[in-house]
């Protein structure tokens, strides 16, 4: 009996499981399938495999004659079904397909999302249609093509031309971008080109738009190039491009057909042609037909390496002359090629890039690849942004400021206490960021290396000096490792036209390094730890070094010649700092603040009382004496270049920023960030809102006082113009 009622179980469920996968699958009366429902008169299908990826990809709008279309943007709860949907691209038709049959409450789920009068629901099996006036199509056979769809696609959209169906397959690439994959057997292109590395050399890179054409794309495209003189020396393509509101046209050129011989032989007129030293110049040809803008017009054309430029602007091909021989070319710019062509393919027929758009076109066999994404605008806009925040991805520590040549602004370096660092742009942007798994020692140094207005970070760990440019990149042989704690912080010095480094160790060595990073001369001043920066000094045409040491005594050796080091006494100094050739140190005692100034013969000189107060801080330029609420910035020969009494008891930060000769100063208790002129008045659009800590600088370029704070590990920067 039991062995009975075992087996009529067993054959039960094989019935059942065979009666559900017929209804679900094998029932050709289920009348609302998508290849029974949809046909000719929906002209466009489309299939979301992928919802959230089809949604970022903002493709619903290629179906945005069905009515039902809207409804669709606004899906995210019903993710945890695993659905497919098809949608009719003309007729109100939505079909949703699962792998079971539908319950009662997904089915009311899917319908509170729909909200037209007159729906129409209907389910069979795993679908379910909604849909309004539905005719059925009178099709003598089930389309076939929809099982044809790249199912790990976010999508596939099919579109009905000159009765056949073409096929596009969508997929998310992430980070913004889209893919679209279609097929195109009409098309008869040139092979895709490498255009990035063909062109970037001789482009500036301020321009702020960029527009690629392979030579057959664009003489199927523009018939104006196809039939003009352009066509005749064009090799693998051109870009036209916007450079500081002016339109310029770039080409490569075949052998033997020079463009502006070209030119020169079909002038109609000498008048029409102008030759300089520099550049040509010609008028009366039409190049594309877009360029130039003004028809016919005059258009100046330089060459730069085995490229011809054309301009309409005789002063702005001058300007791009000199962008060159500067280096200012997306080429030798590889944060600024990354915001151009980052995410799209390098071999394209088409590629258009601006601050509204960002895509490009390739054909491969019978195939074409259209990747696209919208920008962020500013990454290629000019426009700055006067206030922002940027969330960094570790706790700041503290922020370094940057005059930054690439960015055309100032850019700040934060850090935290576990090494982690990153560069945020002056629009808040993170250009690069690094982690060297340490903690950064004393202050991170701005400095110019090599001379040229071109500035690097300088930091140092417990075993390693760091120098980074502004890509993020080490400096010659930097970083450079040693055996022993560096227990002093790092100054530089020229001698023979050389840039070097100088900085102490826990055994009591100094040690010099070139400009690239690599060890020069090791000097042992003494057996107890090195403890305030070490400087290099000329006495009597000797290259000396003065140092002091964790037992306070003032030492001063020789850099070049085998000798013992000379102890000067000890001394009391807090900060110690090198100016017009000598070392200054000071140090505060019972509220008074004192200096003492190492004598050209190498000797100390007397004591010397300065003011009343407290020593708030001490850098290469100046020193800030704080008594009470009163703060006194004075220079290095003692004289005050700006005194402020603050209204406010509690100041946790003081910047002043020499170029403008303004203060910022954070209240502790109300967190307000505060800005002076030299006057005493505050600057218009103070106080902002800070926390903790401030810090100021100035960009002669750009004429801005960035101010920032911390807030919530969050980088917050106010920018004024001056």
């Amino acid at each position: 009996m039991k062995r009975f009622l075992l087996i009529s179980i067993v054959i039960g469920a094989l019935i059942w499981i065979g009666y559900s996968s017929y209804e679900l699958w094998l029932n050709t009366d289920n009348t609302i399938t998508p290849e029974h429902v949809f046909c000719d008169q929906d002209k466009s299908i489309l299939l979301i495999n992928k919802y959230n990826e089809t949604k970022d990809a903002n493709y619903f709008t290629s179906i945005q004659e069905n009515p039902l279309a809207l409804s669709l943007a606004n899906l995210d709860s019903i993710n945890h079904l695993d659905l497919k949907v098809y949608a009719s691209g003309s007729r109100p038709i939505v079909i949703f397909e699962k792998q079971t049959r539908w319950k009662k409450d997904e089915i009311e789920l899917i319908q509170s999302h729909f909200k037209l009068n007159d729906l129409d629901y209907k389910n069979e099996g795993g679908h379910l249609m909604i849909s309004q006036n539905y005719v059925p199509c009178k099709q003598e056979e089930p389309i076939a093509f929809l099982i044809q769809g790249d199912k790990k696609a976010s999508a596939n959209f099919w579109i009905n031309e000159d009765s056949q169906w073409k096929r596009t397959d969508v997929y998310n690439l992430n980070k913004g971008f889209f893919e679209y994959r279609s097929s195109d057997p009409r098309a008869v292109f040139g092979q895709a080109i490498q255009d990035i590395p063909l062109f970037a050399s001789v482009i500036p890179y301020s321009s702020s738009s960029y527009l690629f054409k392979e030579r057959f794309y664009a003489a199927a495209k523009d018939s104006i190039f196809k039939n003009g003189p352009m066509n005749l020396w064009v090799d693998n393509g051109f870009v036209t491009l916007d450079y500081e509101g002016h339109d310029v046209l770039v080409s490569d050129y075949r052998s033997q057909q020079k463009p502006s011989l070209i030119l020169i032989e079909q002038s109609i007129s000498e008048d029409s042609v102008d030759v300089m030293d520099d550049m040509h110049s010609f008028s009366g040809f039409q190049l594309t037909e877009d360029f130039p803008a003004k028809r016919n017009g005059r258009i100046y054309v330089i060459e730069i390496e085995d490229k011809v430029l054309f301009v309409d602007s005789k002063s702005t091909a001058r300007k791009i002359l000199v962008d060159y021989q500067l280096g200012k070319t997306l080429a030798l710019s590889p944060e600024r090629q990354e915001q151009f062509f980052g995410g799209l393919p390098s071999h394209v027929n088409f590629r258009d890039i601006s601050a509204e758009k960002k895509a490009s076109l390739t054909w491969k066999d019978k195939l074409l690849f259209e990747v696209n994404t919208q920008p962020p605008n500013e990454q290629l806009s000019v426009k700055d942004k006067t206030n922002w925040s940027a969330s960094v991805d570790h706790e700041p520590f503290n922020l370094v400021t940057i005059t930054d040549h690439l960015r055309k602004g100032t850019s700040v370096f934060s850090y935290s206490n576990s090494g982690k660092y990153e560069l945020v742009s002056p629009n808040g942007n993170t250009v690069w960021k690094g982690d060297i798994k340490t903690p950064i020692k004393g202050e991170v140094q701005v400095i110019d290396i090599f001379d040229n207005n071109k500035l690097q970070f300088l930091f140092r760990t417990e075993k390693q000096i760091h120098l980074l440019d502004l890509n993020g990149n080490s400096v010659g042989g930097f970083p450079f490792k040693t055996d022993h704690a560096i227990t002093t912080g790092i100054s530089e010095f020229v001698w023979n036209g050389t840039k070097r480094f100088l900085f102490g160790n826990t055994k009591g060595e100094i040690i010099m390094l070139n400009s690239s990073g690599q060890e020069l001369n090791v000097i042992q001043l003494g057996n107890e730890a090195i403890t305030s920066t070490p400087f290099a000094l000329n006495i009597r045409g000797n290259l000396r070094v003065w140092a002091l040491n964790s037992d306070a005594q003032q030492l001063l050796g020789y850099l070049e010649t085998p000798a013992k080091a000379s102890k000067l006494g000890k001394t009391s100094a807090q900060f110690s700092i090198k100016h017009d050739g000598t070392v200054i140190s000071y140090f505060e005692k019972d509220r008074k603040v004192y200096s003492q100034t190492l004598k050209s013969n190498g000797t100390s000189g007397n004591v010397k009382f300065i003011d009343d107060g407290k020593l708030f801080s001490v850098n290469a330029e100046r020193i800030v004496i704080a008594k009470n609420n009163n703060y006194k910035v004075l220079n290095h020969n003692h004289r005050i270049i700006f005194s402020k009494q603050f209204p406010f008891n509690e100041v946790s930060s003081f910047n002043y920023v020499g170029e403008k000769s303004i203060v910022t100063a954070l209240d502790y208790m109300q967190n307000k960030i505060h800005a002076y002129q030299k006057t005493g008045v505050e600057i218009e659009g103070y106080p902002k809102e800070g926390r903790n800590q401030s810090f100021s600088a100035y960009n002669k370029y750009d004429k801005n006082l960035y101010t920032y704070t911390i807030i919530s590990q969050s980088i917050i920067c106010f920018k004024s113009k001056l």
